[in-house]
């Protein structure tokens, strides 16, 4: 498998297909609710497609082989065996804080390439990423239900360290 920075010269229509393709309701976390992506929770907006293949498209930056240091960074991690699309990860760099972190925003493995250990390769290729550049606090939010992925997290040293909650008032 072939781990790399997503740039403006990838494919934007397989990378927002590869996420779209491969959403359920369980992925759904608070972030998702707190944008465009879910307007209620385990419930995605009509044009999900459209809202992601935007997020992706402002992320795809010029070709770098790894990630900045010094600054302040989104982007787009992607992976392919041979030609073909396996996986795609969103990722934040934040130096603006007494401990700079980094965020994995969102991780997707295609449904017929799971099992592999793809998810855990794609993970430990963004961790050691992070630490060349200084990051050493990573963090990641899964939605409530997806606990398959929350297995995995844990597996490889993330901890819960919060619960969100929300209330939401219903038009009377």
């Amino acid at each position: 498998m072939e781990i790399s920075i997503a740039d403006k010269n990838s494919n934007l229509d397989a990378l927002t297909q590869l996420f779209t393709s491969n959403l359920t309701s369980e992925y759904i976390s608070h972030s998702e609710l707190q944008g465009y992506r879910a307007r209620l929770p385990g419930k995605w907006v009509k044009n999900i497609k459209d809202t992601l293949r935007k997020e992706i498209a402002a992320r795809l930056k010029q070709p770098r082989r790894g990630l900045p240091t010094g600054r302040n960074w989104t982007g787009v991690v992607q992976a392919h065996e041979g030609r073909r699309l396996v996986g795609i990860a969103l990722i934040t760099i934040s130096r603006n804080s007494a401990v700079p972190f980094g965020i994995i925003e969102d991780i997707v493995i295609d449904k017929k390439s799971r099992d592999g250990g793809r998810g855990e390769l794609i993970m430990d290729w963004i961790n050691k990423q992070m630490l060349n550049v200084g990051i050493k606090r990573l963090f990641l939010e899964s939605g409530i239900r997806n606990e398959r992925a929350h297995h995995l997290f844990q597996r490889m040293g993330f901890t819960p360290i919060s619960i969100v909650m929300m209330r939401d008032w219903k038009k009377e």
